[in-house]
């Protein structure tokens, strides 16, 4: 009867040990259904750096994935002929999708506690007076939200920079372990803040013969540095640029005019997405040291600055 017993707790143990192989309980299970034939996606950002994808083709309008996860992750479907993917989360649990393709944003999701939360998260951001503002809010008071480096990197083209930077820099605990964190991260490394008070980076950009030019070698150490982003097919740049030569004719300033259609790449310019350059004319005013004293002054603004900038002997 002992080795019964014993053979039994035996035979308990190794079945316990196949369940995650067998997927109860240890993994999702990712159902979907469709309008759309052929082949969808599914991407996993599950690593700090890295993403997986799979794919599954529909069958009478129904497609299934399966894997497991180490914790909420978020999660993307796509097919070529949606409009734009389907973001969601799983985790270890049953997930079902019934993807709308022209309208993904409004495709319906079920079984995951996560997915809810983001997407009642989403809902509130879209729904606020100051969406900003919200979002301050939420990072002060949710920082290590797995949600929250995602919304900032979807959200990144209609947000400050600068309020970017200084809520990525807020996070903490799982929100500092998610890929888009990652990106964020680089994406901070590879463009340096051009913020009053912060040095002005370097930056190479072509000059009117086309040649390669750097702001460090150009820049007078001596005196004051008004950098002008302007175009020749620019109007107003004319105008302000002739202004702004008036106001510092009499000070220790000098004035650097680059126009961005010296440069065959345009508005792709490199320098332009260093230094976040989004409309002409665009002046930033640097002290002797480097330092930016002002950033996208208009030339109301100039005049007031040119004020504390030392007259010539």
């Amino acid at each position: 009867m002992g080795r019964l017993t014993a053979l039994t707790r035996l035979l308990f143990l190794a079945a316990l040990s196949l369940l995650p192989s067998l997927g109860w309980g240890q993994g999702y299970e990712l159902s979907g259904e469709s309008s759309l034939s052929g082949s969808f996606t599914l991407t996993l950002f599950d690593g700090d750096s890295t993403t997986h994808s799979f794919t599954a083709k529909s069958n009478k309008g129904r497609f299934f994935f399966a894997g497991s996860v180490d914790r909420p992750t978020l999660a993307r479907v796509e097919h070529p002929a949606m409009q734009e993917p389907l973001y969601f989360y799983i985790e270890n649990s049953a997930v079902a999708v019934s993807v709308n393709a022209s309208r993904p944003e409004q495709s319906v999701i079920r079984g995951s506690r996560s997915n809810s939360e983001y997407r009642y998260l989403m809902e509130r951001f879209r729904g606020a007076a100051d969406p900003e503002g919200f979002l301050r809010q939420y990072v002060r008071e949710n920082s290590a939200s797995i949600f929250v480096p995602f919304i900032l990197y979807r959200q990144m083209p209609v947000l400050d920079e600068g309020v970017v930077r200084q809520l990525v820099g807020q996070l903490t605990g799982e929100a500092k372990g998610v890929y888009h964190y990652f990106l964020l991260r680089r994406w901070m490394r590879q463009t340096p803040a051009v913020a009053e008070g912060s040095e002005m980076p370097d930056f190479a950009f072509l000059d009117a013969k086309k040649n390669r030019r750097t702001f460090a070698a150009v820049r007078d150490t001596s005196v004051f540095t008004l950098v002008f982003f302007s175009a020749g097919w620019c109007d107003l740049c004319a105008r302000q640029r002739e202004q702004a030569a008036r106001m510092l004719q009499d000070k220790e300033a000098e004035l650097l005019v680059i126009n961005i259609d010296d440069n065959p790449n345009g508005w792709d310019a490199q320098y332009l997405k260093q230094l976040s350059v989004d409309h002409l004319p665009f002046m930033v005013l640097v002290d002797k040291a480097g330092v930016v004293v002002s950033r996208d002054l208009r030339v109301w603004e100039l005049e007031r600055a040119a004020r504390r900038i030392p007259s010539k002997k």
